[in-house]
Formats: structure tokens, sequence, C-alpha cells
């Protein structure tokens, strides 16, 4: 059982946060071609956003298969300092993801279609190392996981 839960787990992982990842990573460039009023650009920005947002809560799937997998074989996991130094990096990068990355996507697509006003190459800027520390943090965790 704990090794089938270890794939769904895995699985879940790859298929959830990697397209996060890649969402997080490559918005910044659409918003700054949007920006400059190129509508395809727009769509783009809206389409990464939906994806980082979607993806983003459909992804706490992960950790749920985790607690399962560590309350499968509890005395096999309870000791590995490695494992709960990755929950905390995984609680790091959401609370990224959720109180910065996205909030900040949402106002600038907002802006973007005409309902308000951000500074754009800030948060660019922002987003950027926001992204970078977001992805940066889950190789952590999986380098973490497989130690």
């Amino acid at each position: 059982m704990t090794s089938f839960l270890v794939f769904l787990h895995v699985a879940a992982a790859i298929l959830l946060i990697g397209p996060v990842c890649v969402s997080t990573s490559s918005y910044q460039t659409q918003m700054a071609k949007a920006a400059q009023g190129d509508q395809a650009a727009l769509g783009s920005a809206r389409v990464l956003h939906n994806i980082t947002n979607t993806y983003g809560y459909i992804s706490a799937i992960v950790p749920i298969l985790g607690l399962g997998v560590f309350l499968s074989d509890i005395d096999a996991y309870k000791s590995e300092v490695n494992f709960h130094i990755a929950i905390l990096v995984a609680i790091v990068a959401w609370c990224l993801l959720f109180f910065l990355i996205i909030p900040k996507q949402k106002k600038t697509v907002a802006a973007l279609e005409g309902a308000g006003a951000v500074d754009m190459e800030g948060t660019k800027k922002q987003l950027s190392a926001f992204s970078g520390i977001f992805n940066l943090l889950w190789m952590i965790c999986a380098i973490l996981m497989f130690i």
C-alpha cells in the first residue's frame, strides 16, 4: 500500500506542481508583451494566470497524499528529518504562491484589462524573483524527498 501511495504522491506532484512552476515562470514575459499592447500576449497571460491559480489550489492533493504515505508507515518515516524539512519547504513555497504570486498576477491581469493601474516593470521584477524562488523551493523539496 505504501508503494502505491508513494506513486500517487509523486505522480500528483509532477502533474500538478509542474504546470504551476512553468506558468509562474512564463507569466512575466507574456505580461510584459501585453503591457505593450499585444492582445495575443494578454490572452496568454490570462491563461497562465488561470493555470497558476487552478493548479496551485488543486496541488493541495500532493501533501494529502504525502500525509497518507507518512501515516501508512509512520515508524519508517517519523525519524527521517529530510522529509520534515521538505514539508516545511513545501509550506513556504505554497505560501509564496498563494499570498504573493497569485495576487500579483491577478492585479496585473486586471490592470492589463483596464481595471486598475500597476507598476508593470516593478511587478515584473517581483514576479520573476518570486517565481524563481518558488521553483527553487520545489527543486529543494524534490531533492530532500529522494536523499
